[in-house]
């Protein structure tokens, strides 16, 4: 979610940082992505709390804000970003399990949820196996493997919009590929409805996802997952392989050998390479195959 800019007061700064905040000045956000690429963020802020993240909204005004999750989908630019990059941590990362269902804060890992359904034998998440990120960014880009989604588990939704707090039916939520209408909101708690795994086999399955993921993707080197959603009926990875661009550098970005579908960044790759690379993809997928890609990264300038 992102509001206009405007210059935010030092007062603001020093109740945030009474409440438990972290605030960071001209921070790097090459640490904050899996890219490791970008320039600096005028403030970087870390919300551990309802009572400060409402004092934030109360207090923004029109000052310009992103809220971040892992960073592993994203893009940031070489000039960086001229607002507050947000954070959710502390009570956002808490996951507890009641029953057959999981609560957790949208900050939270979804991993560790993954691992913490395992634990309780409950099945229903298999499909986020491998996939980094937080909760709250593969709820709101529908996170999935190729035949199921994150979707197909959630319960309840709570978001923030302006100071309002609502919590939403999945019912009342539009699901589709790779996208969801969580927009113009923040997201906060999320819970999953989840089954007893009566078969045994939710081990395998993902076992079986994360060794997929390990024999087609590279996953050692920094890059921000899939760049691309697949067309409808089309795999994005072999369109860009059957124009002959795997391999292919921008200065230090290269569209992946192993996948290409992947952008990695050998070492000092900049923004401007990957969205070289990006346009260029985009340019030859379309005059072969009249295909136009869209990407599923996330541009943030």
């Amino acid at each position: 979610m992102e509001t206009r800019r405007r210059v935010i007061n030092a007062d603001l700064i020093k109740t945030l940082s009474s409440l438990g905040c972290v605030i960071l000045k001209n921070e790097s956000l090459s640490k904050h992505c899996s890219f490791k690429i970008g320039g600096r963020a005028d403030f970087f802020i870390e919300i551990p709390n309802e009572q400060s993240l409402l004092e934030f909204l109360k207090n923004v005004g029109g000052y310009k804000f992103y809220v971040l999750g892992c960073g592993t989908n994203v893009l940031f630019s070489d000039e960086g970003y001229r607002g507050a990059i947000v954070s959710l941590t502390g009570q956002f990362k808490e996951i507890s399990v009641c029953g057959e269902e999981i609560f957790c804060g949208s900050g939270a890992l979804i991993s560790n949820v993954l691992n913490i359904s395992l634990k309780y034998n409950l099945t229903g998440l298999e499909c986020v196996a491998g996939i980094p990120g937080t909760v709250g960014g593969a709820v709101c880009g529908n996170a999935g493997s190729k035949d199921k989604w994150i979707d197909s588990v959630v319960g309840n939704v709570e978001v923030y919009e302006g100071l309002k707090k609502e919590v939403i039916n999945k019912k009342k939520i539009i699901f589709s590929y790779r996208k969801s209408n969580l927009t113009n909101c923040i997201v906060t708690n999320v819970n999953f409805v989840l089954k007893k795994d009566t078969e045994n086999d939710s081990l395998s399955v993902v076992s079986d996802n994360i060794k997929r993921r390990l024999e087609s993707q590279s996953l050692d080197i920094p890059n921000a997952g899939s760049i691309f959603k697949n067309p409808d009926g089309y795999s994005a990875g072999k369109l860009i392989e059957e124009v002959g661009l795997k391999g292919t550098y921008s200065g230090s970005a290269q569209i992946s050998k192993l996948h290409g579908n992947f952008i990695i960044n050998t070492g000092g790759a900049s923004s401007k390479d990957v969205v070289f690379l990006i346009e260029l993809i985009k340019e030859k997928v379309k005059e072969k195959f009249n295909l136009a890609l869209e990407t599923e990264i996330k541009i943030i300038k």
